[in-house]
């Protein structure tokens, strides 16, 4: 999986995978776009979420609906280019912690985390318009 450098889409999502996401993925630097979404195997993806901190390319990872769990991990999509759109979603899985201040460097990011056990979001991502179509418009304490 490593050797595929020139691929830029990997769709392989209800299907079937079990098991820990291949670290290899993190080594695709043309990797673009990334959907393991909605396994339909008993045991689904499961483990912690990579930091796809190499990936300078990736505006689309979408991972929701397996077992992943653990934080987010602060370094998360770090070398993406931060004003490119870049949707994420991560919904439905076991992820716990805050939402890693360094993803309010983007500036139109969309991140679905609904289902998981967040319990923590900085008051700076209520600052930004553009972040979540405008959807995060109020943070209550």
């Amino acid at each position: 999986l490593g050797s595929l450098t020139h691929l830029t889409t990997l769709a392989l999502d209800e299907n079937k995978l079990s098991g820990y996401i291949p670290t290899e993925l993190e080594q695709l630097n043309s990797l673009a776009e990334l959907n393991l979404s909605g396994q339909r195997s008993r045991k689904r993806i499961f483990g912690p979420l990579l930091s796809f901190s190499s990936n300078p390319n990736l505006i689309c990872v979408s991972i929701g609906g397996n077992n992943l769990e653990g934080p987010i991990p602060p370094d998360f999509l770090q070398d993406v280019d931060h004003n490119k759109d870049t949707k994420i979603d991560l919904s439905f899985s076991m992820l716990t912690g805050a939402v890693p201040l360094t993803l309010n460097a983007f500036t139109k990011l969309d991140i679905n985390l609904v289902g998981n056990v967040i319990d923590e979001l900085d008051y700076t991502f209520c600052d930004d318009d553009e972040w979540m179509a405008g959807a995060v418009q109020r943070c209550d304490s």
